[in-house]
């Protein structure tokens, strides 16, 4: 039973990491096309973005839950 939880829980954070890293790849483009530049503005909002998402539900949350 506990090699499932932890399967699952490895699974779920797989998921997450992907869902994040399309998000810095999609949110970039849009950004990019926004701010109508060529240069790396576009991508350092994005980035910006994403890891405080991240900070925010692997960090802050179960912190604040504890």
């Amino acid at each position: 039973m506990l090699e499932m939880k932890l399967y699952t829980k490895f699974i779920k954070k797989i998921f997450f990491y992907s869902i994040l890293f399309t998000g810095i790849v999609l949110s970039s483009m849009i950004f990019d096309n926004l701010i109508d530049t060529k240069d790396d503005s576009g991508y350092l909002i994005a980035v910006g973005i994403c890891c405080l998402t991240f900070f925010i539900l692997e960090y802050l949350l179960p912190k604040l839950k504890n």
